[in-house]
C-alpha cells in the first residue's frame, strides 16, 4: 500500500541535540494514560477527586474525538480489522465469566481502557517520526516514575525491604525503569544523541531497576537489547563501543550505589544471578502448570476470573491470575482466544523487526519485545495496556512507507 503523502523524513543518528527528545500534546495524553494507574497511588495526586485512569482516558479520548474533527484518518484498516477481531475473541470469556467484583472490574476494563489503548494510536500515530515522539512521551512519563522512587516518592515494604513506585508496587517501578534503561540504551548505541542526558537516563533506570528488585523487566531490557542489536536492521556502526563504555560506568555507579540499595531488592538479585528459585517464581510455576491442566480440558475457556474460582492458589483472594498473558486468556476465553492473541503478537513483532531499520521502527521493535516479555511473567491482561498499544504502533508502521533517514 503506497501513501506517497505519508512519507516523512526521520532525523539521522546524533542529528538535532534537544529537539530529539521533543513530542506533541497527543502522545502526552496517551502515555499519561497508560502510566496513570502507577501514578494514582502517590499521596500528592491525592487531591484531585476523579480516578486518574478515568481522568487521563476521558481526556485521551477528548483528543481522538478532537483528531477526527479535525480530518484525521485511520492510517490502517487492516490493523484496525486484526485488533477489533483480536478483541471479538475476548467475547466468548464474557458469557462464562465467574460472578466477582473483580471479574466485573476485569471485563470492564478490558472493553474499555484497554480497547482504548489498543485503538489509540490509528489517530494518533502517522509516520515513523511519530513513533520516536510517542517513545519520548513515555520515557518522561518512566524518568518521574524512576526519579519519584529515588528521591523519596516510592517507600519500602519493612517486610520485603524494596524500593516501590509511588506506593504503586516494586513492579510498576521495575516497568518503568526497564523500559527507561531500553530507550536510553537504544539512543545511545544507535542514535549517540546528546549522550550525556542518556547515559544519564540510563544510569537511573539501572540503580532504580536494582532498587526495586524486579528481576522480569531487567531480564527482558537486556535481552531485548540483545535481540535490538543481533536481530535489528538498524547498521550498528560505533554501537558496540558506545554501549561498553556506557556498560562500564553504568557498572561502576551501580556497584557504587550498592550500599544505598535495599537489602529486600540485593537479596532477591543475588538468588537469581545464583540461580535460586524464589517464592515468586515458584508461584508462577505453579499457576502455569495449574492453568495448562485445566485449559487442555476446556476448549472454550473458564470464563474471565475463572482461574480465581478454578485454582485460586492464595485461597480465596479475590484477584488473581496467571501472571502470563497467553496463559490467562487461554484459559478464561478459551483455545480460539489463545491463538488469535498469539498469531496478533506474532504479527506485530514480525512488522515492527521489518521497520526496525529506521529510529522509529526499532523503538517499536524494542518496546513491542519489552512488554511482551514482561506481559509473559506479570501482571493480568488489563496491566498490559502498554503491550495492546505498542501491538498497534506496530501494525500502524506497517501500512505506512518507510521513512528516508537524513545520514
Amino acid at each position: 500500500m503506497s501513501h506517497p503523502a505519508d512519507a516523512r523524513q526521520v532525523q539521522g543518528p546524533g542529528e538535532g541535540g534537544f529537539r530529539r527528545f521533543s513530542t506533541r500534546p497527543r502522545f502526552l495524553a496517551l502515555a499519561a494514560f497508560l502510566y496513570a494507574g502507577d501514578l494514582k497511588a502517590d499521596p500528592r495526586l491525592g487531591w484531585i477527586p476523579v480516578d486518574l485512569t478515568l481522568l487521563t482516558g476521558a481526556v485521551l479520548g477528548g483528543v481522538l474525538v478532537l483528531r477526527l474533527l479535525h480530518g484525521a484518518r485511520l492510517v490502517s484498516l487492516r490493523g484496525l480489522g486484526l485488533v477489533g477481531l483480536w478483541f471479538l475473541s475476548f467475547v466468548p470469556g464474557v458469557f462464562q465469566a465467574a460472578a466477582s467484583d473483580y471479574t466485573f472490574q476485569k471485563v470492564a476494563t478490558l472493553f474499555t481502557f484497554t480497547l482504548l489503548a489498543a485503538l489509540a494510536p490509528f489517530l494518533l500515530v502517522a509516520a515513523e517520526d511519530d513513533v520516536v515522539k510517542l517513545m519520548n512521551a513515555l520515557a518522561y512519563f518512566c524518568l518521574a516514575i524512576t526519579l519519584g522512587a529515588l528521591l523519596g516518592g516510592g517507600f519500602g515494604d519493612p517486610a520485603t525491604q524494596r524500593l516501590q513506585a509511588f506506593g504503586a508496587g516494586t513492579i510498576s517501578l521495575g516497568r518503568a525503569a526497564g523500559l527507561l534503561f531500553l530507550y536510553a540504551a537504544s539512543l545511545l548505541a544507535l542514535e549517540a544523541v546528546f549522550i550525556p542526558l542518556t547515559l544519564g537516563a540510563l544510569a537511573l533506570a539501572g540503580i532504580a531497576a536494582l532498587s526495586a528488585g524486579s528481576r522480569g523487566p531487567i531480564v527482558a531490557a537486556l535481552a531485548v537489547l540483545g535481540v535490538l542489536f543481533t536481530l535489528g536492521r538498524r547498521p550498528l556502526a560505533m554501537a558496540p563501543l558506545r554501549l561498553g563504555l556506557a556498560a562500564g560506568l553504568v557498572g561502576t555507579l551501580l556497584a557504587a550505589s550498592l550500599s544505598l540499595a535495599p537489602q529486600g531488592s540485593l537479596r532477591r538479585m543475588e538468588s537469581f544471578f545464583h540461580g535460586q528459585e524464589g517464592a515468586s517464581e515458584a508461584y508462577r510455576a505453579q499457576a502455569l502448570g495449574a492453568s495448562w491442566r485445566l485449559l487442555k480440558q476446556s476448549p472454550l475457556g473458564l470464563g474471565w476470573g475463572g482461574f480465581v474460582t478454578q485454582v485460586d492458589p492464595e485461597k480465596g483472594v479475590g484477584r488473581q491470575y496467571p501472571h502470563n498473558l497467553l496463559a490467562e486468556v487461554t484459559l478464561e476465553s478459551g483455545w480460539l482466544c489463545g491463538l488469535a492473541t498469539t498469531l496478533v503478537l506474532a504479527a506485530a513483532a514480525a512488522v515492527a523487526w521489518s521497520r526496525s531499520g529506521g529510529p522509529g521502527g526499532s523503538l517499536a521493535f524494542a518496546g513491542l519485545l519489552f512488554c511482551g516479555v514482561n506481559a509473559m511473567v506479570s501482571g493480568d491482561v488489563n496491566d498490559n495496556r502498554p503491550l495492546f498499544m505498542f501491538v498497534t504502533v506496530a501494525l500502524v508502521l506497517g501500512d505506512r512507507p518507510l521513512a528516508r533517514v537524513r545520514p
